[in-house]
């Protein structure tokens, strides 16, 4: 193989893994909007939050002793976890407290702007 043929081989490769890399970024992006877009498996309505304070103000949150059993709270700790452990939804701020042994979670409403 000549010099010219390895260079044109080495074109045509980086093209190839261009293209690749744009489709991929497409398919994220519709995974991310499906995901954005999908029904959640689970309801806050359903989950036993208590009030709670810290430095930052006000929260509520939910634990694993009020809700043994919750379906909704297990799933909501599930896609905490898949999310890297927080999420926004329904106006509400969702977080999962990274220091507690058992699943702890917190929420709070989330901010508008003026």
């Amino acid at each position: 193989m000549s010099e010219e043929e390895l260079l044109d081989a080495l074109a045509d490769f980086c093209s190839a893994v261009e293209s690749a890399v744009v489709q991929l970024k497409k398919n994220l992006y519709d995974l991310a909007q499906k995901l954005n877009d999908a029904k959640p498996l689970w309801d806050a309505e359903r989950v036993k939050w208590e009030k709670a304070q810290s430095e930052r103000g006000e929260y509520e949150k939910a634990s694993v002793e009020g809700n043994k059993g919750n379906v909704d709270f297990e799933n909501l700790v599930k896609d905490l976890k898949l999310r890297g452990g927080k999420l926004q939804r329904s106006g509400y701020f969702y977080w999962l407290f990274e220091s507690s042994e058992l699943p702890t979670v917190g929420r709070k409403p989330v901010k508008r702007k003026a």
